[in-house]
């Protein structure tokens, strides 16, 4: 066989066995890329982005523009005495208020007739520890006109005691409570006592039109105010409810000599509020409030029977940074309930109040 013959024969033989390789190659896909685990390669792996949009996780919920602080813990509704709501999660805070408020009717107070008005100035706070909550308010000052037009027996005071304006002390307010988280921040509960102590020092002394003086002091009460939280955010909602009681115990006092026993009073006390923020710097709320007594007082003295409370409270707060301002009016309600004005005498808060209060969070 001749070399020509020869060279031709092998070249034959190559490119036989060059051509099943070249098709095992277009077929097989692990010739000339890595295998996946599973048998597949990366381009015909599944992605993230393949991921079915049945599944598809959903938004979180939005947070506080305040480190370490929850949106609830921000844009809480803002308490206001009515008595005050009870918040499921309150920063470690301060502030102070100053508050307005009016009644037209003091005849639930027995001995004294007429209509008044107060200004008071208070400074409060909170602290956070845990799953607990410490606060206090202490109405430092209370400037307190009243218009008198009789007084006990339906004695009149001379015309210059009519109207009176005094400057007090109020009454000092110290509580707790305690939350638990049951849903994250969506639904929290727990429990809260708060006790309001008679520590004013307002009198009023007006000269009878047959010359004897009389000193009246306003029948403060000491108050146990135990009460369920619940509440939580929703989005961008608030929500917080407050059912309790509200109980009027004491003290005792002396007028013209007298002693005179003030009896126990108790309320079933309910608070339902809301609050939106559409904004990290600006949010809404509403609060509805009543208190209904609970029991009889049998004493001629207190012919306070069967009082039903009902208010609003519309408010407005305003963040920039840890700061916080609050417009709050708080708005009783009559025509639902009757009772309303003197419910508002006994607590010392006014049928209508209005409030500003400034105060600053700490994380």
């Amino acid at each position: 066989m001749t070399p020509h013959k020869i060279l031709a024969a092998l070249s034959l033989c190559f490119a036989v066995a060059r051509a099943p390789a070249a098709r095992a190659a277009d077929d097989d896909p692990t010739l000339g890329s890595e295998t996946a685990p599973g048998g597949e390669t990366p381009e015909s792996a599944p992605s993230e982005s393949a991921t079915p949009e049945s599944v598809t996780p959903a938004p979180p919920p939005p947070r506080s523009p305040k480190a370490g602080l929850s949106f609830l813990e921000t844009y809480y509704p803002p308490p206001v005495d009515g008595p005050e709501l009870r918040l499921p999660e309150s920063p470690t805070r301060l502030y102070i208020d100053g508050a307005y408020a009016a009644s037209s009717d003091l005849s639930a107070l027995q001995l004294i007739q007429g209509s008044g008005k107060n200004v008071r100035f208070s400074v409060g706070g909170a602290l956070r520890w845990h799953r607990f909550s410490f606060e206090a308010e202490v109405p430092f000052v209370q400037i307190t006109t009243l218009n008198v037009t009789a007084l006990t027996g339906g004695q009149m005071p001379i015309p210059a005691d009519a109207k009176q304006t005094g400057t007090s002390f109020g009454d000092a307010r110290i509580g707790a409570t305690w939350t638990q988280r049951l849903v994250g921040d969506q639904l929290i509960g727990g429990f809260g006592l708060r006790t309001r102590l008679a520590t004013h020092t307002t009198n009023f002394s007006f000269h009878l039109q047959n010359g004897d003086l009389l000193t009246f002091v306003f029948p403060y009460y000491f108050h146990i105010e135990p009460t369920a939280i619940l509440g939580g955010a929703i989005g961008r909602f608030i929500f917080v409810i407050n059912e309790g009681l509200d109980v009027f115990w004491g003290p005792d006092g002396y007028i013209e000599g007298v002693l005179i026993v003030v009896p126990t009073i108790a309320f079933w006390d309910s608070h339902v509020a809301v609050s939106y923020s559409p904004w990290d710097f600006i949010a809404a709320s509403v609060e509805f409030g009543t208190d209904i007594q609970v029991n009889e007082v049998n004493d001629p003295q207190f012919p306070i029977q069967n009082i039903r409370s009902a208010w609003v409270a519309p408010a407005l707060q305003v963040h920039v940074g840890d700061w916080r301002v609050d417009l709050i009016a708080r708005l009783g309600l009559t025509g639902l309930a009757a009772g309303t004005e003197a419910f508002g005498v006994l607590q010392y808060i006014g049928t209508n109040s209005y409030t500003l209060r400034v105060g600053r969070s700490f994380n």
